[in-house]
């Protein structure tokens, strides 16, 4: 009964007709509205749980009149473009002719100019497309969605129509917009940054929202400051920021609990004994998503709400909006039994706050209330769940893997084969079989080696006979020698008359061996020439390569300069490209490693201006 009634935003944004309950944004409020003057189009970034959506819906809404403000509120959807188109179309009294099924207009050269020319000649009123969770397309959306969007944003931006762009997103993703830089070169001219708020600014904001008129008829507070500053103590000490969203369920829990605390009393009261020991700001949402699915349990089971939050985040645990017929196909596909219809716990989790449902004509979408819930879901999800969405993410990277995996790849899968799909495990059957066909193949290689060493020894053991054979053969010719030797004797007379002849014999050869002596000393001294026309060939290429070095030396610094300027000036594309060219100086350098890695550095802390 609490949950229905309480006054609190929770996990909604402000709009405008929550003026008179927004504090302490006043000095953003202005500060937006004058970064929005003059220009076409403003990036809006700031950390989850900054109050982006409230900023700009209730704050810079609430500066303009009724008749100088027509703004749409735009998702990606399914696809970005198709969602522009169809949210102008639904403001639209003569239709636009749209697609089935695509929500692209028929009319393949109507771009966003033209569409926004036909609501400005209805409505006669300055329009406002407020991208809202833009990240959602740099994350989610193909690149042929991606491609195509940015050209169209940047061919709106200079079409002559009074019609202001807002891209709102988160900070830590605003690096992915530099990928589409080159198709919208300006999307990073006009940016504002909104930051969260410090405990001082929000001791404040709780106590103006605990004191506001509006709210005097829901609850009674005693001693609204010291009740702020007891919520404040609820932070970690070393925390100097607050999502305001954590203040916002921190209070929806204090209404819960003084209701329970008097079902009779005519309005709850709100007061420091209300505030546990355990209460903690930074795992508010976090309790409270537990006790939520603590209280479906009984009705649902503990799997199934669990298993439908866990369909609606992406891998970065950023919130995605999806239909009841794509939940019921994650159901389906995961084997989750559901104990009532599906419905019926859409209902019960978007009464208990954790789902909102979105609808547009006969549409409609669910989805998580806000990203830091939806970051709140993924870090409590089952080891069963990540393992699937784990598995997953692997599969995509194997399906377009050509060829066998190694053994390697199939020992990194096999922790992941439950929940891999039927086309990778076809494809680890296949790779463990022609695994097996090569160790095989290897082992009768192997086998056929051996019978090859094996006839080898054979033959070694006839050799040895032969030999032994020959041994005897031997000994005979060694008696036959002594003979022989006996008629050498007879010989010798016969020689010694032929020892003149060899005396003359040998004083030619002495002649030949002068000669040969001479050319051996004419080779020695082409040896040295030839030895020091190598030493002189080898300075004159040490002395290139000296001078090479040097040039090296120069372009590296040269590089280093340049990667510097490109830093300070946010050129984070061209610093880089300068970094990969010193880094291939000093792979040919390696004095210049220590260099390189302070350049990496330096590299590494480039932030777009």
């Amino acid at each position: 009964m609490s949950r229905a009634i309480s006054p609190f935003k929770f996990l909604d944004s402000y709009e405008q007709k929550d003026a008179d309950i927004f504090f302490g944004r006043d000095k953003e409020t202005e500060a937006l509205y004058q970064a929005l003057s003059g220009v076409k189009h403003l990036l809006v970034h700031g950390p989850s749980g900054a109050g982006k959506t409230s900023l700009i819906e209730c704050g810079l809404r609430n500066q303009f009149s009724d008749s100088d403000w027509f703004a749409l509120s735009i998702r990606r959807g399914q696809n970005m473009t198709a969602s522009v188109f169809e949210k102008i179309n639904n403001a639209l009294h003569d239709k636009m002719a749209l697609q089935p099924g695509t929500n692209l207009p028929t009319d393949p050269g109507m771009d966003f100019g033209q569409a926004i020319d036909q609501l400005f000649a209805e409505r006669f009123q300055p329009v406002y497309l407020l991208f809202d969770q833009f990240e959602e397309l740099l994350l989610l959306g193909s690149e042929a969605e991606k491609r195509d969007f940015f050209t169209r944003l940047n061919e709106f931006i200079r079409y002559k129509v009074p019609c202001r762009v807002l891209l709102v997103m988160r900070e830590e993703f605003i690096g992915h917009l530099s990928e589409w830089e080159h198709l919208c070169p300006s999307i990073f001219q006009n940016r504002f940054r909104l930051e969260k708020m410090p405990p001082s600014n929000v001791r404040q904001v709780l106590q103006n929202i605990l004191e506001a008129p509006k709210y005097q008829s829901a609850f009674q507070v005693e001693q609204p400051e010291q009740l702020a500053e007891s919520i404040l103590a609820k932070l970690p000490d070393a925390q100097q920021e607050i999502d305001l969203t954590h203040v916002q369920v921190f209070l929806g829990e204090l209404w819960d609990r003084a209701v329970a605390a008097d079902p009779e009393a005519r309005l709850p009261v709100l007061h420091r004994n209300l505030i546990k020991k355990e209460d903690n700001l930074e795992r508010v949402l976090d309790s409270f998503l537990k006790k939520q699915l603590e209280e479906l349990t009984p009705k649902h089971g503990k799997k199934a709400p669990l298993e439908l939050l866990a369909a609606m985040i992406s891998k970065q645990h950023t919130k995605l909006q999806l239909s009841k017929t794509d939940l019921q196909q994650h159901l389906a596909k995961n084997q989750v039994n559901l104990p009532q219809p599906l419905l019926d716990l859409l209902r019960d989790l978007e009464e208990h706050r954790i789902l909102r449902a979105l609808r547009s004509g006969e549409l409609t979408q669910y989805e998580i209330t806000h990203d830091l819930l939806a970051k709140v879901v993924g870090d409590n999800l089952t080891e069963e769940i990540k393992m699937r969405r784990r598995a997953l993410e692997i599969s995509n990277v194997y399906k377009d893997r050509q060829g066998h995996l190694t053994q390697d790849d199939l020992n990194y899968l096999r922790p992941y084969a439950a929940f891999l799909p039927e086309q990778t495990l076809q494809h680890i059957a296949a790779s463990e079989k022609e695994l097996t066909r090569r160790e095989k193949a290897e082992k009768d290689k192997n086998r056929n080696r051996l019978l090859l060493l094996s006839a080898f020894l054979a033959a070694a053991l006839v050799g040895l006979g032969v030999a032994w054979v020959q041994f005897g053969l031997a000994n005979n010719a060694k008696n036959e020698a002594l003979i022989q030797r006996q008629n050498a004797v007879d010989e010798k007379k016969k020689a010694d008359s032929l020892l003149i002849i060899s005396e003359e014999y040998r004083i030619l050869a002495a002649e030949q061996t002068k000669i040969a002596k001479k050319n051996e000393a004419d080779a020695l001294k082409q040896t040295i020439i030839a030895k020091d026309n190598a030493a002189q060939a080898r300075a004159a290429l040490a002395e290139r390569d000296r001078q090479e070095a040097g040039k090296d030396q120069i372009n590296f610094k040269r590089l280093e300069v340049a990667v510097a300027a490109f830093v300070k000036a946010g050129y984070c594309k061209q610093a880089q490209k300068a970094f990969e060219d010193a880094n291939a100086l000093a792979q040919k350098h390696p004095e210049l490693n220590e260099s390189l890695l302070e350049l990496a550095s330096e590299v590494n802390s480039c932030t777009v201006n």
